[in-house]
């Protein structure tokens, strides 16, 4: 059985706490692009994999909470909690997240956040 784009990216989500990129990695098509939207698009797998790789390298911890998530089609919709975990500080940062999800892939994935906010729990 085909798990639906809203499980997908359920368990997509989940799979965050456990820091394991190489899994996270297997849930986007080879072309995906990630776009944190206060930055630069990244483009394809293997860019994605290096973006990740360097979110994990500085943090112990990275824990998705849905909030709320809608489905219409192959697009999904989330409101999260992120939490980060850099040495001493912990943030907790609210985002929106639009995924496409295709053939069982996350081939498109947008985040929208307060950079502001995010740069301010790193301190």
């Amino acid at each position: 059985m085909t798990n639906t784009p809203d499980e997908i990216i359920r368990s997509f989500c989940a799979k965050w706490a456990d820091g394991n990129v190489k899994e996270i990695v297997n849930y986007f098509d080879e072309n995906a692009i990630y776009h944190n939207i206060p930055m630069a698009p990244v483009n394809g797998v293997d860019e994605i994999r290096l973006f990740i790789e360097g979110f994990f390298s500085s943090a112990e911890s990275i824990d998705f909470e849905i909030l709320h998530q809608v489905a219409s089609g192959n697009i999904v919709m989330n409101e999260r909690i992120d939490t980060l975990v850099i040495g001493d500080a912990t943030t907790r940062l609210p985002v929106a997240g639009v995924f496409k999800v295709l053939d069982g892939k996350i081939i498109e994935w947008r985040d929208y956040f307060d950079m502001g906010q995010f740069t301010a729990g790193m301190t």
